[in-house]
């Protein structure tokens, strides 16, 4: 799903060997429960169960989580992305969060390149809609 929807991000994440299964198991398994405060978690949840895909949305939701964070993961080593995925950044707005997964379930997120820590930009990322792959990356 990553890489339909964030080349840019899923090469970045791939290169420095971050494999899904070091953060997005507890992402999944306890609903992002450990990632966000209570009151976030109700709507979160209620958006989950409201979908008619119900827990695909959370894939969704689990993408556009990364996808917030692109700038610093792109540009971040090994031990920096697992600290931001391991402890998820908690002033991250979660209605910002949600719209970003609809755009991502609905096929119409647009990226634009981010330059990496050396000024080279990596090759601009096109969304080609939302597809479930299996895994993040």
């Amino acid at each position: 799903m990553l890489k339909a929807n964030d080349l840019q991000l899923y090469q970045a994440l791939s290169e420095r060997n971050i494999k899904p299964q070091f953060f997005s198991f507890r992402w999944i398994t306890l609903l992002l429960s450990q990632e966000f405060l209570y009151p976030e978690i109700q709507r979160l949840w209620d958006s989950f169960f409201a979908d008619t895909e119900r827990f695909h949305f959370l894939l969704y939701f689990c993408c556009a989580m990364l996808i917030a964070q692109r700038t610093r993961l792109i540009n971040g080593d090994f031990i920096d992305n697992m600290k931001v995925l391991q402890r998820y950044p908690i002033e991250t707005d979660i209605y910002e969060l949600l719209q970003l997964a609809c755009q991502i379930r609905d096929g119409k997120l647009i990226l634009q390149s981010v330059p990496t820590k050396d000024n080279k930009p990596m090759a601009p990322s096109n969304s080609v809609g939302a597809k479930i792959l299996g895994s993040f990356v």
